[in-house]
């Protein structure tokens, strides 16, 4: 009788005939695959999961291979051992992570306390926290069923077979040299971008290696994160790399690797051309996006999966722009990982929990807080994550003082400027812009005076206790910082105090369409110092927000602002407008000219169409003062004599003549969303080329 003959893998996931041909069969010689023709080694084992590479065949590559596979005792040559494959069926039920106050879960938990103050047992259950299920040891698993691992290992073959290893890492190290990092991932990122973690778990030779590599990954990945009090960073981090590296691993690798293309224009052995850097951040982007979908699938919450959720948000803000959905959907999953994980809750109140990961932990809840309230402000959008029921931690807070209080705003003065000091100011503005929105939302505004001046009084508090060093920037003040990190450190620092001070302005105005002086002050400021940040563009490095962030963020509602006053019914143009006239349309000029240019955004860019919307606005507006020698006369009106009355004493650029002046009101649904006010303003009846147009 003729023995049964295994299919190779094509067929036999195809469900197709298979001629067992050697070393490929006809059918995938006719389909061109046959170099996925891979016959398993036990075909008719029920239960085979692992995948098995065919140790006669090698795949040509231009890659080195610095380190060997791990060998078939289960060791490395480099003597460290590889973790166990467990066979063990997965849990029936799923992880419901942290479980608060509210929940039943807190009940049981007394009678749980009772038990063991009875029987003198360990206090386990006290903690809501101690009560979230931890996940079983690693089943045993199989890519087939597990598709996303199988659809990541074909993008990491596409990526590794065109891109090497080596070249990746030495960009990241290459970027990191400027002395810029992922803002919340930087402990990790020259640990997780290391070939030598990839290169442990497979000699990437075989037809199957980007099978075997995604298994290993995945098995990994499953396995809890342990720590204790006695734990060190290297303890904690040996868990993750090298034989250990799980696809979170391999996600802020290749989000790091994303980011430097941002920074750095060539890098001959990745890119030379525009076109084949956005190439090469396609691929990363798709596998980045499938890794973090792994690691959800798995319902296994840990500290670095939250990082790299972070860290993929951030990744979407330059891949997808500030107004995307899919931007605000990953900010919301990053928020439902959070409170998953009960990193809302006073993470120091968790016993042996070691205090670099309390101070990691406290990082990540207070980017992730920041994130939420920025965000929403520039989309006038609820709020996700309120003090109300988060227990508001930050990085480096003073220790408690004789009362058990601390004061969170206080800092030492020979405080360093670093990602974790941007991250703690960060996060003390965005806890008054939530008491801000709260008052912008509210309707009835009652005692609102009062509330926006005791908001002033605690921004300002907040201020005058940063550092002298954090607070140096002036006109000059690029010439005093000794770095590119610190000159964009301390813009953004006053940026964000700019920020809540034009918010809280905005609150007291009646009508949004009737700016004041205060604010255009304001503003003022805001613009000039954004205008400062383009123009010193070379000379600064990511300190935790882009220069684009702070146009989009900052600059524009500046703009948005004085354009605004300046279209506006008023009889008279605000005294501190006329006083500062030249410098705001310099300023103007500046901003219109680098955005029309396209060197700080370009066309394929997510942003483009909320900077262009903008850059027309200032086009149409300077066109408007400077070439309204020419405008018509037929149409005057009061409000034209008016302007052109007041801009007259004003020692503009040059004359003004007979300008053409329509100013209908502005709705306050101009304010709805950024490029919906720019897209308005575009189109407002001032600024329309028929009414700038030659009589005759």
């Amino acid at each position: 009788m003729t023995s049964r003959q295994p299919a190779c893998e094509p067929c036999r996931r195809s469900k197709l005939a298979c001629d067992h041909a050697r070393p490929s069969c006809s059918r995938c010689r006719r389909q061109k695959k046959g170099s996925e023709c891979v016959y398993r080694a036990s075909p008719f084992r029920r239960k085979q999961h692992s995948v098995v590479l065919s140790p006669c065949r090698t795949r040509s590559s231009r890659r080195v291979v610095d380190e060997p596979s791990i060998s078939p005792q289960g060791g490395s040559p480099s003597g460290e051992p590889a973790p166990p494959l467990v066979r063990q069926n997965s849990r029936s039920y799923p992880n419901p992570g942290f479980l608060g106050q509210s929940s039943h879960v807190s009940i049981f938990s007394q009678i749980f306390s009772d038990q063991d103050q009875d029987g003198g047992g360990s206090n386990t259950a006290t903690n809501s926290h101690a009560l979230s299920s931890r996940p079983s040891p690693p089943p045993s698993m199989s890519l087939d069923e597990h598709p996303l691992a199988r659809q990541g290992a074909d993008i990491l073959r596409q990526l590794l077979e065109e891109y090497e290893l080596r070249a990746m890492e030495s960009l990241v190290l290459f970027w990191r040299a400027g002395g810029v990092n992922l803002a919340l991932a930087e402990p990790l990122v020259e640990l997780c971008a290391s070939h030598a973690n990839y290169t442990s778990l497979s000699t990437l030779q075989g037809h199957g290696w980007h099978l075997a590599l995604a298994l290993r990954l995945l098995e990994n990945t499953y396995r809890p994160l342990e720590s204790d009090e006695n734990s060190t960073m290297a303890d904690f981090s040996s868990q993750f790399l090298r034989t250990r590296t799980r696809w979170e691993t391999l996600g802020i690798f290749l989000s790091a690797v994303l980011r430097a293309t941002m920074d750095i224009p060539c890098f001959p052995s990745l890119y030379t051309t525009e076109s084949a850097k956005r190439g090469f951040r396609n691929v990363l982007m798709r596998l980045i996006t499938c890794a973090l979908d792994i690691c959800l699938s798995l319902d296994c919450l840990n500290d670095i999966q939250l990082i790299f959720q972070y860290e993929n948000f951030i990744i979407h803000s330059f891949m997808n722009g500030d107004q995307s959905y899919h931007l605000w959907r990953r900010l919301g999953d990053v928020i439902s990982t959070t409170f998953a994980i009960g990193y809302h809750e006073s993470v120091e109140s968790r016993p042996h929990t070691p205090p670099f990961l309390v101070e990691l932990r406290k990082t990540a809840f207070a980017r992730i807080y920041s994130a939420d309230k920025n965000i929403s402000l520039f989309l006038g959008r609820p709020l996700r994550m309120s003090k109300r029921f988060c227990q508001f931690q930050i990085p480096d807070t003073p220790p408690r003082g004789p009362d058990g209080t601390s004061a969170v705003h206080e800092w030492n003065e020979d405080s360093a400027m670093s990602y974790r000091a941007e991250t703690r100011w960060s996060a003390l503005c965005a806890s008054i812009k939530e008491e801000i929105m709260e008052l912008l939302f509210d309707r009835s505004r009652v005692d609102s005076l009062a509330k926006v001046n005791a908001l002033q009084a605690v921004a300002d508090t907040q201020w005058a206790a940063l550092p002298a060093s954090f607070r140096a920037w002036d006109a000059e003040g690029h010439k005093a910082a000794e770095s590119p990190f610190a000159r964009d450190f301390m813009i953004s620092v006053r940026l964000n105090h700019l920020h809540i001070c034009f918010l809280l302005r905005r609150v007291l105005l009646s009508r949004v369409t009737e700016p004041d002086g205060s604010i255009l002050a304001v503003a003022q400021e805001m613009l000039r110092l954004v205008v400062g940040a383009i123009l010193l563009r070379d000379e600064l490095a990511n300190s935790g927000t882009t220069l684009g962030w702070k146009i989009a963020h900052y600059g524009l509602p500046a703009a948005g602002m004085i354009l605004v006053a300046a279209l506006a019914a008023q009889p008279a143009v605000p005294e501190c407008f006329q006083e500062s006239y030249p410098r705001i349309v310099q300023d103007l000029s500046v901003l219109g000219a680098e955005l029309e240019r396209g060197t700080i955004v370009k066309p394929q860019d997510p942003n483009y169409a909320l900077l262009s919307k903008a850059t027309q606005a200032i086009h149409k507006f300077l066109d408007f003062i400077h070439g309204s020698s020419s405008s018509s006369a037929s149409t005057g009106s009061n409000g034209r004599r008016e302007l052109h009355a007041a801009l007259a004493q004003v020692p503009g650029p040059g004359p003004v003549e007979d300008v053409s002046w329509f100013p209908p009101q502005l709705g306050q649904d101009l304010w709805d969303s950024e490029i919906g006010f720019w897209q308005g303003l575009v189109e407002h009846p001032s600024l329309l080329n028929q009414y700038l147009a030659s009589p005759g």
